[in-house]
């Protein structure tokens, strides 16, 4: 019998050196630097390279499909299996971190960086076990391709552009979620909602860079000065269990208030510092934003816009992830996660007649839930490596976040995040544990030769 784990321990150096190089790159979308085969940035572009870099290395053949994707094909055969995984990295912010994010330090048997978990580290993983099984020239019937895109954090357009021009594989999976194997993801609804209101107190109030993640600071200006507002507001703080900090900013008071970012999917891990500052705004000045976001957006289940859902995929969960108001306009972006029970199409149209009603203009992007039945022999399998290397025996299961997963038929969420870890995905202090790493590495080789072996 083949002894993977012991193939996995000897690429360990290799692996982490490869993981290393990649994250040293800041891959977050750069629209000053957009030009042509580098249509996500400079950065992106310099990702994308070095992923395609380390398949020549190995004497693989690659595959630019002009900046957008690429692919690194290992082994041959009639049939393909797909490995699907993400270069680009969400922003860091610029506070809270213990070491750069952007050199990866070793420390405890832990990596920390981005994207030392999503996603640069679980798509090395899935390229080591493809190059494994390569290397120990095991028979198989399908070549493994790997394919990396560089726009998962705002959308998957890149994936789409590379199935314009590329085949799908016959099946395969993404290292972009948990274990154990992902059968489901819930449907996305994203709103974009705009409009004017007076200020009545109110100068600016900003926060967040994109829908998916829980803003953990908010920034507000409001008329006045500061004194007026202090003790109000470090009581606010004080029973609400967050900091903030307030100034005086010309002729007026500058609030800052720092909750606790997470991921979109599951927003009742983090605090989200938007819906907590509006709701101390709303008891000092008498803006409609602020009302509308307070009576409509506080919770993060949709309860107030009386969408709330629960079915067997979970809850339905909403995320006030970017807000901006200046000049009295104001745009809000909210990520939903919803079980594949509900009428999206429906759902959109309510909660864009409710905007309306309140005197905003709403627009709604819909992405439809992904379902594998949990009896196939693509989650049978990877199922059954996962607990032959863990021994843990829990049930596929289904999830709120999103994955380049929807983009092809045949193809669900594998890893590498492990019940009980937390990897701080899209937030400070992003890691990984080294033990973790290769014990995906050798669950991915298991399943993925189980599933194209002659």
């Amino acid at each position: 019998m083949i002894n993977f784990k012991e193939e996995v321990e000897k690429r360990k150096s290799q692996l982490i050196e490869d993981i290393k190089t990649l994250c040293a790159i800041p891959s977050v979308y750069d629209e000053k630097t957009i030009q042509d085969n580098q249509p996500y940035g400079e950065a992106c572009r310099q990702a994308l390279d070095a992923m395609l870099e380390i398949g020549k290395r190995d004497g693989f053949p690659v595959y630019d499909d002009h900046g957008y994707a690429g692919h690194i094909d290992i082994g041959e055969g009639e049939g393909t299996f797909g490995i699907l995984g993400h270069l680009d990295v969400v922003p860091v912010n610029p506070t809270g971190w213990n070491s750069d994010p952007f050199h990866v330090i070793e420390q405890d048997g832990q990596l920390f960086g981005r994207g030392v978990a999503d996603d640069k580290g679980p798509l090395l993983a899935g390229y080591y076990a493809a190059k494994i099984i390569h290397d120990l020239k095991l028979p198989v019937k399908k070549k493994i391709r790997v394919i990396f895109g560089c726009d998962e954090e705002r959308g998957s357009s890149c994936v789409k552009h590379y199935f314009e021009n590329n085949a799908f594989p016959d099946m395969g999976f993404t290292p972009d979620a948990e274990f154990p194997v992902v059968y489901g993801e819930k449907g996305m609804v994203r709103f974009s909602i705009h409009g004017q209101k007076e200020k009545n107190g109110l100068v600016a109030l900003i926060a967040g860079e994109r829908a998916n993640i829980v803003p953990e600071e908010c920034v507000a200006i409001i008329e006045g000065n500061p004194k007026k507002y202090e003790e109000s507001f470090q009581q606010f703080l004080m029973k609400n269990h967050v900091t903030g900090s307030l100034e005086e900013e010309g002729n007026c008071t500058k609030l800052i208030l720092k909750g606790k970012g997470a991921h979109a999917s599951l927003p009742e891990d983090g605090v989200n510092a938007v819906v907590l500052l509006a709701q101390y705004l709303n008891t000092v000045v008498n803006n409609d934003f602020v009302k509308f976001i307070v009576d409509y957006l506080s919770d993060y289940y949709g309860q107030g816009l009386g969408i709330d859902y629960e079915g067997q995929m979970g809850k339905l969960t909403m995320n006030l992830g970017v807000i901006k108001y200046v000049k009295e306009t104001g745009d809000i972006e909210l990520d939903l996660r919803c079980p594949h029970e509900i009428d999206l199409a429906k759902m959109a149209k309510d909660v864009e007649k409710l905007c309306q009603d309140a005197g905003l203009q709403c627009q709604s992007e819909i992405t439809q839930p992904l379902y594998v039945d949990p009896n196939s022999e693509l989650i049978q399998k990877l199922h059954n490596a996962y607990v032959e290397v863990t021994g843990d025996h829990s049930q596929p299961q289904a999830m709120g976040g999103g994955t380049y997963a929807k983009s092809m038929p045949h193809c669900v969420a594998f890893g590498c995040e492990f019940k009980g870890e937390d990897n701080a995905i899209h937030g400070n202090n992003e890691n990984i544990q080294v033990e973790s790493l290769l014990k995906s590495t050798e669950i991915f080789v298991k399943a993925i030769y189980d599933l194209i072996k002659e």
